[in-house]
């Protein structure tokens, strides 16, 4: 390709004086010229792609590449250097953060090929969604000596050129990943039944960022007695009524609790899930190199108990953990000593003792979990407990202080006022003086753990509260039972 190449149109001044005949007492080391600066008012470059949409699949297949900038003037360029250009894409017009691509120079146009800009683009969003996206582009501009790879920045460097805006199509990926999914079988009698079928859901991202979607299917002992069958179709086979149905690879795992999906023309082939309660049904979208899906089927348990000698070892006494994924569980407990989780109110199902330090065993002869406080056996008191039990791990906090923080309380967010526990530490109160704003309840002084949102659904890390009423109040916080609440009384 032709790159850029002018005259001199104007001589630099490079104010040199030549001396004969004289010895300078402490001659100088020997220096090499500094390269010329050059004024960034002697280019003029202007988008010819602006505010248009760039196909790059189209450009492609065409064999072009896509042009982006025309250089209009340029002066003061000394003969043997040529210009040349690196553009610069962002997802905003403040430039921050910025991926640099490579540019190309062919007569007065300055090109740039679509595999560059696809690999900019996809940098720049963090994403493989093919989705059409506006992004701003602008350039840093070099003046390079033809002869060797030295090179000046025109302007120096904080200058760029020729700042816009274009809306960029991106390569598509080889596979097609669908905005929604719904399971099928049992639950709409073995057809594609759009009335009957669960719709699974992942984060919200776009699929392509976030393939693996989920659904819960509350499975009755007599579905499970027979085998509940499940399948997957996207929104487009239950739109049509027919099409494609993801299942599993081969009959013979069909009730193994992880495993492969492949593409199907026609419902008749399913997993299928031989226990009763609620299951977890998981899959990844985005298909490996041989075209299979994964998934995943886990019994899901709505909440942990907490038996323990504080509640006389009964599961309708203790206190909940809850979830929100169905693997990790977190809530406030009451513990005098020694504690276990159990995934229903009895002893009849699954139960999690001691393993190891952090550890968690589901075997029905495992220890009880101990708690303590700086590594000395502690007795009764309160704690915040998680668990992991795709994992098996847990942890047990002491509480030792509660109290509440904000710009609605008397010590601001600086300091917080603390509340007095109940006799089972679960019930905390603080006689206090309220004004407008905002405020939260927190543990330890401290923002490990803290509860939001709001006064009737607290939850962990949850929204600043707004104070419900002014002047001196009662604020009265609950832990005993699931959602958290507190009260504001006047």
């Amino acid at each position: 390709m032709k790159k850029i190449s002018f005259m001199l149109m104007a001589v630099l001044s490079l104010g040199f004086v030549a001396c004969d005949n004289y010895d300078m007492p402490n001659p100088p080391a020997q220096t090499n010229p500094q390269e010329p600066m050059f004024e960034a008012g002697s280019l003029t470059i202007s988008p010819v792609t602006e505010n248009k949409t760039i196909n790059l699949a189209d450009t492609n297949s065409a064999a072009e590449l896509v042009p982006l900038a025309e250089v209009t003037a340029v002066e003061n360029l000394p003969e043997g250097y040529e210009l040349s250009f690196v553009g610069q894409m962002a997802a905003n017009d403040a430039f921050s953060p910025v991926v640099e691509f490579t540019t190309k120079v062919d007569g007065s146009t300055v090109y740039a090929s679509p595999d560059d800009l696809d690999a900019a683009f996809h940098e720049t969003f963090n994403t493989i969604d093919p989705t059409a996206k506006t992004v701003s582009i602008r350039y840093k501009a070099y003046a390079v000596r033809e002869t060797s790879s030295s090179s000046v920045r025109l302007g120096g460097a904080d200058v760029y050129f020729c700042p816009m805006t274009a809306t960029i199509a991106p390569f598509a990926p080889a596979f097609t990943i669908e905005d929604a999914y719904y399971l099928i079988g049992t639950c709409t009698g073995g057809t594609i039944d759009k009335d009957k079928a669960i719709k699974m859901s992942n984060s919200g991202a776009s699929p392509y960022d976030d393939p693996v979607f989920s659904a819960v299917v509350d499975i009755t002992a007599d579905e499970a007695s027979v085998g509940y069958e499940w399948a997957v179709v996207p929104a487009s086979t239950l739109a049509a009524g027919s099409g494609l149905v993801i299942s599993v690879s081969d009959t013979e795992f069909a009730t193994e609790p992880n495993g492969l999906l492949k593409d199907y023309n026609s419902t008749g082939t399913f997993g299928v899930i031989n226990s009763d309660n609620k299951h977890l049904i998981t899959v990844n979208m985005r298909p490996d190199e041989d075209g299979f899906y994964t998934y995943s089927v886990e019994l899901t348990i709505p909440n942990l108990w907490t038996p323990g000698p504080s509640n006389g070892w009964n599961q309708d006494a203790s206190q909940l953990l809850y979830t929100d994924n169905y693997k990790f569980y977190q809530g406030y407990v009451h513990v005098d000593g020694e504690f276990k989780f159990t995934s229903a109110p009895d002893w009849n199902h699954t139960n999690y003792g001691f393993a190891e330090a952090g550890k968690l065993s589901t075997d029905p002869g495992a220890g009880n979990l101990k708690v303590n406080q700086d590594g000395v056996a502690f007795g009764n008191g309160l704690y915040w407990c998680t668990a992991d039990i795709t994992a098996l791990t847990y942890t047990a906090t002491a509480i030792n202080t509660i109290g509440i923080i904000g710009d609605a309380t008397e010590g601001g967010w600086d300091k917080e006022t603390v509340m007095t526990p109940s006799a089972d530490f679960l019930t905390w109160t603080v006689k206090t003086t309220l004004k407008e704003g905002t405020f939260k309840f927190r543990a330890n002084d401290g923002w490990d753990i803290n509860l939001g949102a709001s006064l009737d659904d607290l939850l962990p890390g949850g929204d600043n509260i707004p104070a419900p009423e002014t002047g001196e109040v009662t604020i009265t916080l609950n832990l005993n039972t699931l959602p958290y609440t507190a009260t504001v009384v006047k």
